[in-house]
């Protein structure tokens, strides 16, 4: 029996207790009464033990579970510092690749443009000694005809 059943048992002594007459008191049986007090204190350690390892299990759980917490909040962190370094990482990754692409395209440019300049100082000496090729033709044929 626990002290709830216990207890209970008491009530139920004083509840089918013989009343005296004209009063709230009643008659019971002294050894009865004193064997369940006697078995309450044999029980109580018990419980007071069952209650005191509850507790203990109760706080050791809240332990484990507050460091399975601490240990999950710096995993957490952990990988959160991961995922920012890496966008961080990747954000200068694109920023230099975009660098060097806009790089590559100012020297294509350049080049281009210095293929054209080029190209046309070679058409200039070529249309300029056509002209002096043509003013020579014209010349000679000048002097055939004379």
């Amino acid at each position: 029996m626990d002290i709830l059943n216990l207890l209970e048992r008491i009530e139920d002594i004083i509840e089918d207790a013989s009343k005296f007459p004209l009063s709230n008191k009643v008659m019971i049986d002294k050894e009865e009464v004193l064997e369940v007090i006697n078995d309450i204190r044999l029980k109580l350690p018990d419980e007071i033990n069952r209650a005191s390892w509850v507790a203990k299990e109760r706080q050791r759980i809240l332990s484990e579970a507050h460091e399975e917490a601490e240990e999950l909040i710096a995993k957490v962190k952990e990988q959160q510092q991961y995922l920012i370094q890496d966008s961080e990482i990747t954000k200068e990754a694109q920023s230099y690749a975009k660098k060097i692409i806009q790089e590559a395209e100012e020297k294509a440019n350049e080049m281009k443009l210095s293929a054209f300049n080029y190209s046309d100082e070679i058409l200039s000496k070529l249309q300029e000694k056509i002209r002096d090729i043509n003013n020579i033709i014209e010349d000679n044929r000048e002097a055939l005809k004379n």
